[in-house]
């Protein structure tokens, strides 16, 4: 983002910054636009009751910047999303017990920008003992494209077979952190 705003000002050249616009509204080459951004507000706003406002945002500011440095701020912004959305939602989604199902298989990632790790094992123990938690020691958002192979095995196991790894497998190997 920094190369592309020192572009549009010093050359006068926006292309990378329209770039980038493109890519996070969705735009096609054919000029038109999904509508992943307005279905992932919808349903996020479906899915939960808590509509904050901006003086909610300025009081949790600081933890979300404590939480995360780089991306704290935006996504305590980003609670905005459902203020004034015209449908109250439904905070059913938030339970996620499931006494019934079949064996389900959690993927979390260490190294998740997007998806704080924590959430995976809390999800494991919510589900009870229908769940097994796979741990990715990496870096991105996601498991499963990062290609590695410890990873792809257990969820292609899972999925092809019905089988769960052991209790506490862990791929990958630790991140460094400064």
């Amino acid at each position: 983002m920094k190369h592309a705003l020192a572009e549009a000002v010093t050359r006068r050249d926006g292309t990378i910054l329209l770039a980038l616009a493109d890519l996070q509204n969705g735009r096609r080459d054919d000029g038109t636009y999904t509508n992943l951004g307005a279905a992932n507000t919808a349903i996020t706003c479906a899915d939960g009751t808590d509509r904050y406002t901006p003086d909610d945002v300025r009081r949790l500011l600081p933890r979300f910047r404590n939480a995360s440095p780089a991306f704290g701020a935006s996504m305590a912004w980003g609670l905005l999303r459902c203020t004034g959305w015209p449908v109250r939602g439904d905070d059913a989604a938030r339970e996620v017990s499931a006494p019934s199902a079949a064996p389900i298989l959690v993927v979390g990632n260490t190294g998740d920008p997007a998806t704080p790790y924590a959430w995976a094992p809390a999800l494991t123990r919510e589900l009870g003992g229908r769940a097994a938690l796979l741990t990715l020691q990496g870096e991105g958002h996601g498991a499963y494209d990062t290609g590695d192979p410890c990873v792809r095995r257990a969820v292609d196991t899972y999925l092809l077979e019905g089988t769960l790894p052991p209790t506490g497998t862990t791929c990958g190997r630790p991140v460094a952190r400064p």
